[in-house]
This record gives structure tokens, sequence and C-alpha cells, in this order.
């Protein structure tokens, strides 16, 4: 289990001189770094990476000599998913096409982390254009298993505690998944919420960046600093939140130890004066088992990538090359439709929790644990994707495990109040927060 405590607010409230605090911060990352990358590879290879967050390191140091007072995220090292743009790094997004067609400016999210003094402590691995494709990251509580995908690199890296702060991006799974399965806390925000700007996409009406902590006070630290227009709840009230759990097929995409650990956490819940509520969903089971959604990825999936497979189809890993060619196949207006049907789930989704009073939705994050590498799979869309169709808010809280590998409890929230999502999040944390499934099972 290769594991260290990297806490954000720890690292955010560090005491002493600048300087001092700078060298001591650089330092950490880069013995955490030389301890455990060679194992979990969570890191694009780069060659001069300590070169680098040296001059990052002086022009810090040289922009905030005179200062008053240090920007929130001053020296702490934050890890980037490869489909973000970096300054002075190379964009692959896990493919082999040549960087200079795909790296671009920076966007607004990393324009964000370097004006509150964040160190970029280096780009992390996903699948190739967060579609498909092998991945060298492993999972850092057992290599032999995967962190997920697509933000792979980004969690292992929270995980091992190489770095307090990780970005990532979500089309279907790919920020709920990797957190689920490292133990770590993941949010994925509105979408819309965050800019994408500086982001090479995937499926532009799903895409969405999230983070990802080793606890839930780090998350809401990030949140308030990087979700533009935060607006912080100290408490929703003193009521606790009522509950909700889709009833029908949804619940039945997990494993019987998964299953059996939710119902253990939610009965605990219960017990403890909180309402949950079984509701018919307003999704039809061909939104979870059948293929429209992944239809509607691969049709964005092939326009955004129109002129360079054109010309570089060849250097695509088989999977991407697939998608593309099947996207390419898909009609404009049944894009067009599936468009419409994400605002209509929107709208309904909303209309529902209005009507039941619900606060939350909750359900596993995932619908197993952590797979070994060689079953080749990196996670289960079914879980967190319907809620990333309609846009809502999501956050993997590390709630249990079961046997050596950990599973995250999934909340979702009405779309575009994310901040009531990290609020009520914060009111369930201290009574699901990793309870093995053995306690779980014995209460």
């Amino acid at each position: 289990m290769l594991l260290n405590r990297s806490s954000l607010i720890e690292m955010m409230n560090g005491t002493g001189e600048p300087e001092v605090r700078l060298e001591k911060s650089l330092d950490l990352y880069l013995e955490r770094f030389g301890q455990l990358e060679a194992q979990i590879r969570a890191f694009v290879p780069e060659a001069d990476a300590e070169q680098r967050l040296g001059r990052e390191k002086a022009l810090l140091l040289h922009t905030y000599s005179e200062a008053d007072s240090k920007p929130a995220l001053f020296g702490v090292p934050v890890a980037v998913k490869d489909l973000l743009h970096v300054e002075g790094l190379p964009t692959r997004a896990g493919s082999q096409l040549p960087a200079d067609l795909l790296t671009g400016p920076e966007g607004s999210l990393v324009l964000r982390l370097r004006f509150l003094g964040a160190l970029i402590a280096g780009k992390t691995v996903t699948e190739e254009f967060a579609y498909n494709g092998p991945i060298a990251t492993r999972n850092p509580h057992n290599i032999a298993h995967t962190p997920g995908g697509s933000s792979a690199g980004s969690a292992a890296a929270v995980a091992a505690g190489i770095c307090p702060l990780a970005v990532g991006t979500q089309t279907l799974r790919s920020v709920i998944a990797p957190a689920s399965f490292c133990g770590v806390v993941g949010f994925k925000p509105s979408y819309g919420r965050v800019p994408l700007d500086g982001v090479l996409l995937l499926s532009p009406s799903f895409d969405t960046i999230g983070f990802f902590t080793q606890d839930l006070p780090g998350m809401e630290a990030a949140a308030a600093l990087l979700v533009p227009d935060w607006e912080a709840i100290p408490a929703i009230s003193t009521r606790k939140p009522v509950l909700g759990i889709p009833a029908g097929v949804y619940m039945e995409l997990m494993s019987p130890e998964v299953k059996a650990v939710f119902i253990a956490q939610i009965g605990i819940l219960e017990q403890l004066g909180y309402q949950v509520r079984h509701v018919d969903m307003p999704w039809k089971d061909e939104f979870i088992y059948g293929d429209a959604m992944i239809r509607f990825i691969q049709g964005e999936l092939a326009r955004e990538h129109e002129h360079w497979f054109a010309e570089h189809r060849g250097e695509y890993g088989l999977p991407v090359q697939e998608a593309i060619l099947r996207g390419r196949q898909i009609p404009d207006e049944e894009l067009v439709q599936c468009r419409s049907q994400q605002k209509l789930l929107r709208r309904d989704l909303q209309d529902l929790m209005a009507q039941e009073g619900i606060d939350l939705w909750v359900s596993p994050a995932q619908g197993g644990t952590a797979p070994k590498v060689e079953e080749n799979n990196t996670g289960w869309a079914g879980m967190p994707a319907i809620w990333g169709f309609a846009g809502a808010p999501s956050i993997s809280l590390p709630a249990a495990m079961i046997g050596s590998m950990p599973l995250g409890f999934q909340c979702i929230g009405t779309y575009g109040e994310d901040e009531a999502l990290l609020a009520w999040a914060r009111e369930l944390w201290p009574h699901i927060a990793y309870n093995s499934a053995e306690t779980l099972n014995s209460r």
C-alpha cells in the first residue's frame, strides 16, 4: 500500500518565511515523487521536471517578495491532467499524435492556479483523449489494480500523497470512478460551471473539469478557490438532508458486495434520523443499458477530431479510431436530439427533487472496487453517467473498504447548486467516512 498523508488545508495554512515554506513544500513533493512515482506512474514523464519546478519556485519568490501576504495556494504542488494545456509542458493526451499539434495556450483554470501561487507539479496520465486505451498508472492501495480512468494519474497522485490537489476531467465517469477506486474525494461540478478553455475536449456536451483531494475539507477549500463565483454555505440548516435513491434498474448496476455495503450505509443513516426515499426515475432503461450516450459521445468525438483524424489516423489507438469512425456515421440531427434530451432530463430531475422533497441523490460511486490491471477495465459508467448526462454536480466520498480496496459513496445535487452539494456532503461525511464492509455488516 503506497499511501502518504497530503493535506491541502495543512499545506495552505503553513507558517514560516515564504522562502522556507516554499522550499519545504517543493522538497516534500520531490521526496514523495522519488519514493513512489516509479511504482504508481501517475505522471507523464518529464525530462527536466526538477529544473522547471526550480524556475517556478524562483518566479513565485520574485513575484511575492514584497507582498505582505501570499496567495492561498502559495507553493502548493498541483497535478494537472494531460488534457489541459500548461505553458512549458507539451499536451499529449495519452496519444501518439504529435505534441505540437495538440498543445495550446493555458486556459482559465491553469491561469487561476498560477494566480493563486500554485506550483504545477506536472501532467498526469490519462487514457487516450480521455476515451479509452492502455495506461501505465497503478492504484496506490495495490499496484495490481487499476486506479480508474480516465483521470487515472490525478487520482493516484493524490491518493499516494504526492500532491494534495489534482485536476481531472469527467465525461461519463472519469472523476467519480478513480476517486472511488483510489479512496480520495472526487468532485465534479455542474456542467459548464468551470470554463473549459485550454482543454482538449472529448465531448463538449458532457466534459467537466473536476478535482481530487484527500479529504472533504480540502475539497471545500479547493472549490471555493477554483470554481467561479463560489458562495460558501456555512450550514444548510439544522435539519438533515432528505436522501433519494433511484428505484429500479439503476440499483442493479453493482456487485452483491457493493450492494450489501450500500444497504448497510443507508441503514446507519436511517438510524441516525435521515429520511430516505426510493424514487422512480424520469429516464428509460435504454439510457442505462442502451448505447445512446456512447453514440452521442462518439459523434462529438468524431467532430472534435475531424481535421486531425484525416491526416493522422494511423497514430490513433484502435479504440479511439473505432470510436471516431462510428461517430462519423452519426447524423448531426441525432446529436441535436441528444442535446435536447439532456436539457429535458436536467429539468425533470430538478422537478422530481422538488416534488419528492429530495436534497441529495445517493448511490455507490462505482459498481465494484478497482479491478485488477489484467482485467482491462478502468471503471463502470452506470453509477455516475446518468447524472453527468444531466449535468448535475456529484462527489465521491471515500466511505468503505471491501477487502483492501476502497469504495466511494456518491452524492448528487441539483444542477447549478454545487455549494449546497458540498454543504450536504459535509453533513453526511462524519457518518459514512471509511467504514470497512465487515464493520458495516456487523452493525
